[in-house]
């Protein structure tokens, strides 16, 4: 009990220093509310103490707090993903600090930015979808849709030509694609045949994708005053819930006598979330930076020259800092102190990292097992080898 009572002080601590920043949504993220989450059996004084969340979101952690707890569950697989696909880049997606997460970041709306609000909308989909197959949550279970095979090849069609580059795009929450346009967008939609059938449990996709827009488009509503911001905002997280769609699966399984295989039971299953991450990574690379037309209340490329982009795409206003250098105004730690290696020209090399200041090298020595052999019966007896390591870090 008094240890129950001590993380709570830590933890009411915490939250008062969170609203003293200037925090996102993505707090939920940290460890201590993992914490929270794990030990609380009276959630209704925290979640109205989380004065940063929207009055729609502080009623969801109250009314459901399995599905808010989720939703801090999905915040860190999505940084988990983020720092794993720019780990030899500048920006490794790195943690300022235990208030404001991703820092200044944030607030410029780079290419960056693009990318952590699609990855973040993207989890909480995915994370929600999963939860509700595997029984997690009583809100929720398998989808029991079946798509024919006249609807599925029809919205094949009309899918590819809803995703068609445009150079005006305007967001509206109303004419978002369907769900089973993007279902299966890189293999041909499984046809109906002799001893198949639709059975299993399939993610709720649907479900996953209504938590997430309502949890997380809700906000833009009260946080952001620029229109632009709003738009783009929106935007890229509606790109993420896309790669989520168009990453499912069909999964099936046989049944029959030895094997037989006489009858096939196939369901929608999400792959694991580093396949979304990789493609939203892809994404990132080819990100179109957008200016706003008034006069339409449209978005379009910043020049003509520019790369046209759909709603699958990810788009910014800002031009990315170098990271090279710290710079917390711009949300940069920088680069030194990085641990580099001597490929040339490489993600993770010394000449791409180090921005021209060059590196040091540090050499030091390990010792291991080594020349391990089985003898019988039943050891293994290994030698003790001294290892030279070098390692070379920026300036």
């Amino acid at each position: 009990m008094y240890l129950f009572r001590q993380q709570q002080q830590i933890l009411f601590t915490f939250v008062l220093l969170i609203q003293a920043s200037s925090a996102f949504w993505w707090s939920l993220s940290l460890p201590s509310f993992q914490i929270w989450s794990s030990t609380s059996t009276d959630q209704e004084p925290f979640c109205s103490s989380l004065t940063f969340l929207t009055v729609e979101q502080r009623y969801l952690c109250q009314t459901n707090p399995k599905i808010f707890t989720i939703i801090s569950r999905s915040l860190r697989q999505a940084i988990d993903e983020c720092q794993y696909q720019f780990r030899n880049q500048r920006w490794n997606c790195s943690i300022f600090n235990q208030s404001d997460v991703f820092g200044k970041l944030v607030l410029r709306k780079t290419p960056e930015t693009a990318f952590i609000y699609a990855l973040t909308s993207a989890s909480v989909m995915h994370s929600i979808a999963k939860a509700c197959a595997k029984g997690e949550l009583t809100e929720c279970g398998c989808d029991k849709s079946q798509p024919s095979s006249s609807s599925s090849s029809s919205s094949s069609v009309s899918g590819s030509a809803s995703i068609r580059p445009r150079a005006m795009l305007q967001y509206q929450t109303s004419t978002m694609p369907s769900m089973s346009i993007s279902l299966f967008p890189s293999t041909p939609t499984p046809q109906p045949m002799e001893g198949f059938e639709w059975g299993g449990c399939s993610d709720d996709l649907k479900f996953g994708r209504n938590i997430s827009t309502s949890f997380i488009d809700t906000q833009e509503s009260y946080v952001t005053r620029r229109r632009i911001v709003r738009m783009v905002n929106l935007h890229n997280n509606e790109a993420g819930r896309q790669a989520v769609e168009r990453n499912v699966q069909l999964t099936c399984k046989c049944h029959g006598v030895s094997g037989s295989c006489t009858l096939r039971v196939c369901w929608r299953t999400l792959p694991d979330f580093r396949l979304i991450g990789s493609e939203l990574r892809t994404k990132y690379a080819s990100a179109t930076q957008v200016r706003l037309n008034r006069r339409l209340s449209l978005l379009k490329p910043r020049k003509n020259s520019m790369k046209l982009f759909n709603t699958t795409d990810l788009i910014y206003i800002h031009e990315s800092p170098s990271f090279c250098e710290k710079n917390l105004r711009l949300g940069s730690l920088g680069t030194q102190g990085r641990e580099c290696n001597l490929t040339l020209n490489e993600p993770g090399s010394c000449s791409v990292l180090c921005c021209d200041r060059g590196y040091e090298t540090i050499i030091s020595t390990i010792e291991e097992d080594c020349e391990c052999q089985f003898h019988w019966c039943c050891e293994v007896r290994c030698k003790r080898c001294i290892k030279r390591v070098e390692k070379h870090f920026c300036k």
